[in-house]
This record gives structure tokens, sequence and C-alpha cells, in this order.
């Protein structure tokens, strides 16, 4: 069961990677859901290619800490340090795909937007489905 979350973790990471990348390049494919939005559709947040560089490359290290704890890819840290780090990013994902944000969360105020769609259906979810899947790993690994 190990492996096929790790599996569904990874896919999504390196999606989520991928796309923020292409962004950071400037690609437009999809950019215009990318962000949260106002009730009257303008960005809540600034576009900067900075910034979607980073998301990348945050998610891009996120991938390696899962093949790292995973020993899928041999990383030269401990493995407590790499579970204490799965636990930190489960709680980051969980309180993500669960906030009461005004634009972003499961159970955020502004749902009218496009961005609020794709986040209700799809950015969420994913923050959910990872943050459950970490839980998961910690557990497995503490159970071992």
């Amino acid at each position: 069961m190990a492996k096929a979350v790790v599996a569904l973790c990874s896919a999504i990471l390196l999606l989520g990677a991928g796309f923020h990348l292409y962004w950071g390049f400037g690609g437009r494919l999809g950019a215009g859901v990318a962000l949260p939005q106002r009730e009257d559709g303008t960005p809540a947040i600034e576009e900067t290619a900075v910034g979607a560089m980073a998301v990348g490359l945050i998610l891009v290290l996120v991938l390696l800490l899962v093949l790292g704890f995973a020993g899928v890819v041999r990383l030269p840290v401990p493995q407590q340090l790499l579970n204490a780090c799965i636990i930190a990013w489960a709680f980051i994902l969980m309180v993500r795909a669960l906030s009461w944000s005004r634009y972003f969360g499961l159970f955020k105020q502004v749902r009218t937007t496009r961005f609020a769609r794709y986040d209700t259906w799809f950015y969420s979810p994913s923050c959910l489905l990872l943050g459950l899947g970490f839980f998961y790993l910690a557990l497995s690994q503490a159970a071992d």
C-alpha cells in the first residue's frame, strides 16, 4: 500500500511542479486559473515568474523528500529528519486544503470565480490527498 501512496503523491507533486515551472518559464496554458481571484475576477495575488518558479522548485524538493523517505532515492539526511519533514508537510498541505481562507481551501468564502471552481475540484483535493498520503507514510513507517 505504501508504494501506491508514494506513486500517487509523486505523480501529483510532479504534475504540480511541472505546471509551476512551465508558468515560471512563461507558459500560458492554465495560467488563467492558477491564482486566486477576487469576486470580480481580478487576481488576488500578483502573478510573477519568480513566484511560479519558487513554488515549482519547492514542489520538486517535496517530491525528493517523498522519494528519499520511501527509499527510492538516497538522501544524505537521517530518516528521523525525513519523517519529521513528511509530518510537517502533511500538516501544511492539510491546512492548505481545509483552509477557511477567503480565496482558497475547501471552506473558502469566494466560490464564484474560475479559480475557485478549480480549487474546489482539483487544487484543494490534491492538497488533501497529499496531506493524507504523507500522514499515512509517516504512520506506516512508525509501525515498522
